[in-house]
């Protein structure tokens, strides 16, 4: 879990893990090693803050371009347990611009999620929405935590409490550092 203030790098790391900015010096490694950039693409998804889906298409046409682009995707008996948890079994119809906030983030992740990576790079997943999509969201990635390696930015308590496994606090804004104290969470400083 990364946290931090606004405007530190939080999204500008996850893109940099995901291969979508370059780095400015140094390396990223999994395990140790290195991964190339195909490497990277078969290994994980990145999640951005913004919804990443085509508004004027379905959920369901959505998936249907995105399993487009993925050489090996999940079997459609996975896509329609992942369809049926989020909850979006009556909104595959509905053009994604008709959506609440809510159910886009959920088809956001959907479509993150099709590629079975071993990695997901989430970038504040839950921003914005209700309290019900929220949790279901929160309830799936304690879900996904078993079967893949999640890395995620936030700025909610409960969701730093609910996935406290390993945090990252990003910058030297004392805040964090304190408030993490504070409530007895162990964390990395990286700057």
């Amino acid at each position: 879990m990364l946290i931090g203030a606004n405007g530190i790098g939080k999204t500008t790391l996850l893109k940099m893990i995901a291969g979508i900015e370059k780095t400015s010096g140094g390396d990223i490694l999994f395990d140790g090693v290195q991964m190339t950039m195909k490497q990277r693409q078969k290994s994980m998804s990145y999640v951005p803050q913004e919804i990443a889906l085509w508004e004027h298409l379905t959920l369901e046409e959505n998936i249907q371009f995105f399993l487009g682009l993925i050489d090996t995707p999940i079997s459609k008996e996975r896509i329609d347990a992942y369809i049926h948890a989020f909850q979006l079994d009556n909104m595959m119809r509905m053009k994604v611009k008709k959506l609440s906030g809510g159910t886009q983030r959920k088809g956001n992740l959907l479509i993150g999620l099709l590629s079975d990576p071993n990695i997901l790079l989430l970038d504040e997943p839950t921003v914005g929405i209700d309290l019900a999509s929220r949790i279901n969201i929160q309830q799936m990635l304690e879900q996904l935590q078993q079967t893949c390696t999640i890395v995620m930015t936030t700025h909610l308590m409960d969701e730093i409490d609910r996935f406290d496994q390993q945090l990252v606090v990003i910058g030297k804004e004392p805040f964090y550092e304190n408030l993490l104290l504070e409530k007895g969470k162990s964390f990395v400083q990286w700057q």
